[in-house]
């Protein structure tokens, strides 16, 4: 598998939660689109108070501890956690944060790696993700800001460090699992 750069699949996805439009090359035939970020809102429900979220100077005082290269830029911050490179992706605005770390192009995923992502997100990646987004396989963790605990924010780092370490073996997040290990689901009650 050939490597892809880190700087293009993390410039893609931080304009894509930003709501930027991007394309960047990362190969002759292949480019990535950035998504639009978008908030989904609830008509009903009061915006909630952003006093009490998590600040990125939070964020990257505690990422100084854990991490290496840490670069804070506006709504971002590029660290290396345990030597891979990660970005924090934030919106004060929107009250969310998210982590991600790319794994491989969706392209090169088999039928078999995709169906263990999905069981993984189930049972065994605990608070992380994997996703798929601009045509790259990610290990990712979303959070409110306003909730995000520096305890919880420690495990997410490791989880997603975990999830792209253990991709295409375990799956896992970390030596917790909820059913893991059952080939087929139990069939759910009729509705």
């Amino acid at each position: 598998m050939k490597k892809l750069s880190l700087l293009v699949l993390l410039a893609g996805a931080a304009a894509a939660f930003a709501g930027t439009s991007i394309q960047t090359n990362f190969s002759p035939q292949t480019q990535i689109n950035a998504i639009q970020a978008q908030r989904v809102s609830d008509p009903d429900s009061p915006e909630r108070p952003q006093a009490a979220s998590t600040t990125m100077d939070q964020l990257a005082a505690i990422l100084r501890e854990e991490a290496t290269d840490v670069q804070v830029e506006a709504g971002q911050i590029s660290f290396k956690y345990e030597g891979r490179t990660m970005l924090i992706l934030t919106s004060a605005q929107h009250d969310r944060m998210r982590i991600i770390a790319p794994i491989q192009k969706a392209t090169d995923l088999t039928s078999e790696q995709r169906d263990n992502m999905l069981l993984a997100n189930f049972h065994t990646a605990l608070d992380g993700r994997y996703a798929v987004s601009n045509g790259i396989v990610f290990a990712t963790f979303l959070h409110p800001l306003s909730t995000l605990h520096e305890q919880d924010f420690r495990s997410a780092l490791s989880q997603v460090h975990q999830l792209v370490q253990n991709f295409g073996t375990t799956y896992s997040s970390g030596a917790l699992g909820f059913g893991a290990g059952q080939e087929k689901p139990e069939p759910l009650p009729a509705i």
